[in-house]
């Protein structure tokens, strides 16, 4: 009886997991993620997106503040995936760049209807 060496088996098991997380956080650094930082919520949003962005006024809800919030709170509730997201903003008139930003900066701050 032979017993199996399943030192080669961690190895090519540790690769693949570093290639998957390198797939995973390659694209993020080429887009120039920001930093992580306190801020999330509506404030991490704002901030993430950037540009000439406001935050809502007291007592106005992310989505009602930003059209974009809603559609992609709704879509990604739905299992829509996040090219298809990009795209449907694209479709409302919103620049590519400006839409994957969007969509990004959603999935990293989770602005979900927060007031301020």
């Amino acid at each position: 009886m032979q017993i199996p060496n399943f030192g080669t088996g961690r190895r090519v098991a540790a690769v693949v997991g570093m290639a998957i997380a390198v797939s995973l956080i390659a694209p993020g650094v080429l887009m120039g993620v920001p930093s992580a930082h306190a801020d999330t919520g509506i404030d991490g949003y704002v901030s993430c997106v950037g540009g000439d962005t406001k935050p809502p006024p007291p007592g106005v809800n992310a989505d009602v503040w930003f059209p974009s919030v809603h559609v992609i709170q709704h879509d990604f509730d739905g299992g829509v995936p996040s090219a298809q997201i990009i795209q449907r903003l694209v479709d409302m008139g919103v620049s590519p760049n400006d839409a994957a930003t969007r969509v990004r900066c959603f999935l990293a701050n989770e602005p979900r209807g927060e007031g301020r």
